[in-house]
């Protein structure tokens, strides 16, 4: 077995550590960043994301910090309509295996523990000194690639935790602007997506969350339609994940935790081919790209429906919506099954 340095306080960096450590890589070294990235304040962890949880041993925290929604939903942003739902829970987890689970972000410490605090921060050539391989996990060390022009701007608020609304996921849509609602154990949290420059008013979102918009602080800019994905995943012995290869965009919300698939991947390349680690990091690179890429698509498409400027093609995004989950629903599961349903842990022994 070879050393190993992991770069980054990230979600992915606790599961890769957690991943090869169970691979029986016992020289692991945990390193901190120079800038600590940005983190969410809570998290939906979909059933691809929960799978490598409970494989690494999280069954039982996602029990104590999770909560379980049981149904999503789309509405309007102002009047409130109703027009898609599909559900969760139980269902969800019948058809993919695991379930979708709402997380604070603060719970990772607990969901991945590691005893080991990180050592002093260092410069990518001196890690590669010093260890055999180098997983970089966080953006802030070293991004995917130059952001592209900010277009929209994220906005985060949590309110008390009501019972009423905690069984359900809500992406409320409206002209140009969205916001994701969504319950932990804790409280209840929104984000919002407007144009860059535009801050969350009353007059556009409907009355049930007007506590919300008041408090509303706003957590960084973004590109809406593009979603940076890196080049080149592995260069020598420095290898990439999470953060660092794919840049998150909010209009798939729940890929800001898939850098866990890359961690589970990385681990199983890095057990399989242990004779020849450039041939693993390769094979790891060549698995987790395309992946990244069709994420990184669907990201920015479902950006681009969300915030069509026309009044007549948003209304007839909304029929569409409408239309494919009420009497269409398997359709509608169908074209989702390929992010939900994939399987890290199954694919990648």
């Amino acid at each position: 077995m070879y050393s190993i340095g992991v770069i980054g306080d990230t979600p992915t960096a606790r599961a890769v550590i957690k991943a090869c450590h169970q691979s029986g890589f016992n020289d692991l070294t945990w390193v901190q960043t120079h800038t600590p990235g940005a983190t969410l304040a809570a998290h939906t962890l979909p059933a691809n994301v929960t799978k490598v949880l409970n494989a690494l041993d999280g069954a039982t925290a996602l029990n104590d910090y999770g909560h379980r929604p049981d149904r999503q939903q789309v509405r309007l942003a102002r009047s409130g309509f109703l027009l898609s739902e599909l559900p969760l829970g139980q269902f969800a987890k019948d058809r993919y295996g695991a379930e979708l689970i709402n997380i604070e972000g603060d719970c990772w410490p607990q969901l991945l523990p590691w005893t080991s605090p990180p050592s002093p921060a260092a410069t990518l050539t001196d890690l590669e000194r010093q260890y055999e391989v180098v997983i970089v996990c966080d953006e802030a060390f070293e991004a995917p690639s130059e952001p592209p022009q900010a277009t929209h701007g994220l906005w985060h608020a949590s309110v008390p935790f009501e019972q009423d609304t905690s069984k359900v996921n809500i992406t409320w849509v409206g002209e140009q602007y969205c916001a994701w609602q969504f319950s932990t154990p804790k409280r209840q949290h929104i984000y919002f997506s407007l144009p860059v420059g535009h801050a969350p008013s009353d007059v556009s979102w409907h009355p049930l969350l007007g506590s919300a918009v008041a408090l509303a602080v706003h957590q960084n800019d973004f590109c809406a339609t593009q979603s940076p994905v890196r080049e080149h995943w592995q260069t020598g012995s420095v290898v990439y994940l999470g953060s660092a290869c794919l840049s998150f965009n909010p209009y798939l919300r729940e890929a800001s935790t898939t850098g866990l698939e890359d961690a589970w991947v990385l681990s199983r390349m890095l057990e399989n081919y242990e004779e020849d680690i450039h041939d693993g990091l390769a094979a790891y690179e060549r698995y987790r790209r395309a992946r990244a890429r069709r994420i990184a698509k669907a990201a920015t498409a479902t950006a681009h429906q969300m915030n069509k400027s026309h009044a007549l093609a948003r209304g007839l995004q909304h029929l569409n919506t409408a239309l494919s989950t009420r009497f269409l629903p398997e359709i509608a599961m169908n074209r989702i099954d390929w992010f939900y349903g994939y399987d890290a842990i199954r694919g990648f022994r």
